[in-house]
């Protein structure tokens, strides 16, 4: 398993585009640089009021798949250290 940490700040609006099925994937920058593509429904959970918002690492398998993606603080996260750049 590889991770990446990536920034999201998506406004509360540009979720809505995406819950209006205007676009199915977020891209975002890697802080190592890499272009990230990640689909929509797997950031449903850290949607809030005020969009998305916040540092998360993102793991994947060998072949880039999504296997799990976690805050590194804030909502009911106690936070987490990236241990591995994929």
């Amino acid at each position: 398993m590889k991770q990446i940490a990536v920034s999201l700040y998506l406004t509360p609006s540009q979720v809505e585009e995406y819950y209006r099925g205007r676009a199915r994937h977020v891209v975002t920058r890697a802080a190592d640089g890499r272009t990230v593509q990640l689909p929509i429904n797997s950031l449903h959970s850290f949607i809030s009021p005020d969009g998305i918002r916040g540092e998360f690492i993102i793991t994947i398998d060998d072949h880039n798949k999504l296997h799990h993606i976690e805050p590194v603080s804030g909502r009911g996260s106690k936070g987490r250290r990236l241990d591995q750049t994929g």
